[in-house]
């Protein structure tokens, strides 16, 4: 991401200048569109790995943070005290320091004139652009605590579902941190001793032997430089991946996964499908309810791709022709909303489509697991296999050939 320094026009044909964190141009000039403003020029941007440590430090709220601040203020909102007292109480009661500088922002912003819509988008680290756009259609329609309410719905929908993901997740990446680990244990000090013994019993080593003492000697000698090489590509690819081709091209490489691709799709699909219906029964015309979809959309493949949609929208193209374009949606999903332009129930469609992308997920996962599961099996026991191997039939010669003495 970087700090572009933009001039724009909105609506009215009035110039408005400002500054915003994107990853690129292109980026910045579809968050602008959302906001009713066309980009006329931009500075800056470029790699911020190391450029804004500033920004780095800055304090960001995290899902739970978000879901705690946002139901707070419904509660402020809803309960009828004036809003600059109900954050005042949140500034000073809370507890958590990152809420209640969230608090802070928007109190200070408010106190100088500003709606709150505007003042959370002067701090996109603390509120995304879809939550900017909710309060936004809250304050146009006057209805606030309705656009609250909606927000701590889905904010609680992705709660759960990052958390049912990463409970998914812990028991596969488990094993194989603990087989990793064994193996290293087992390859850099525990055959090493043993070898002494193997080689000391005259037979000639078999093939399974030979392999492990390669691979004892390669890490006995070399396990510095190989853990030191290892941390410096973790911190490098971190770094390549924080610049916008960097991003791309990791992004693109994980979608060729087998099994895995598979899984970033739907689990995207579903973030996509779920805020989208999320806003457009919010009433934020279908334009902005796709384009700010896309900026949800952690993939950035997959984000530029379905960003297509919104862009067709304007020119009157069907929003099925464009969503079959991208690859990215399945054939059951388009079909509905084929269907869904031709009967004016566009709304109640995408909800759908959104329950049946939740429900697909867990399967998927499920899938992925079916054969990550056995998989790992066969991997430990080929290490297993091995060891074995590598000790007991230099044991075997040696018995045998004192025998034939």
């Amino acid at each position: 991401m970087g700090n572009f320094n933009y001039r724009a026009i909105d609506v009215n044909g009035s110039m408005q200048e400002g500054t915003y964190s994107a990853r690129d141009e292109t980026h910045l000039e579809r968050i602008l569109e959302q906001q009713g403003l066309t980009l006329i020029d931009a500075e800056g941007g470029g790699f911020s790995g190391f450029g804004n440590l500033s920004e780095m430090f800055q304090p960001q709220l995290k899902d739970k943070d978000l879901l705690d601040f946002t139901y707070l203020l419904k509660l402020v909102v809803t309960s009828g005290i004036p809003l600059l007292q109900g954050i005042d109480t949140l500034m000073k009661s809370n507890s958590n320091k990152n809420i209640g500088h969230a608090a802070k922002i928007v109190r200070h912003g408010i106190d100088s004139g500003q709606a709150l819509s505007e003042t959370m988008q002067s701090a996109p680290r603390l509120f995304p652009p879809f939550y900017v756009q909710m309060i936004r259609a809250g304050e146009a329609s006057g209805t606030l605590d309705a656009s609250l309410d909606f927000l701590v719905n889905y904010l609680t929908w992705q709660t759960d579902f990052r958390k049912s993901v990463k409970a998914s997740l812990t028991y596969p990446i488990t094993v194989l941190s603990v087989l990793g680990t064994l193996m290293f244990v087992i390859f850099t000090f525990v055959f090493p001793k043993m070898l002494k013994t193997l080689t000391g019993m005259g037979a000639e080593l078999p093939l399974p032997t030979k392999i492990m003492i390669a691979i004892s000697g390669f890490l006995r000698g070399y396990y510095l430089p190989v853990i030191i090489l290892s941390v410096v590509l973790f911190i490098a690819i971190k770094i390549f991946r924080r610049t916008p081709q960097g991003k791309r091209t990791i992004d693109g490489l994980l979608l060729k996964l087998p099994l895995i691709g598979m899984l970033i799709k739907k689990i995207n699909m579903s973030r996509y499908f779920k805020i989208v219906a999320t806003l457009h029964a919010s009433g934020i015309t279908a334009d902005k309810t796709f384009a700010i979809g896309a900026d949800v959309i952690s993939n950035s493949v997959i984000a530029e791709s379905m960003a297509s949609i919104a862009k067709v929208i304007v020119t009157g193209e069907s929003i099925s022709d464009a969503m079959r374009r991208t690859g990215f949606i399945q054939p059951l999903v388009i079909d509905m909303m084929s269907i869904a332009e031709k009967t004016g129930t566009l709304e109640a469609t995408l909800t759908r489509a959104s329950d049946i992308l939740d429900k697909e997920v867990p399967e998927t996962i499920k899938k992925v697991f079916a054969y990550v599961e056995p998989l790992t099996m066969v991997v430990l026991g080929g290490m297993v296999l091995l060891l074995l191997l590598s000790v007991f039939l230099p044991i075997y010669k040696s018995v045998g050939q004192v025998k034939m003495r």
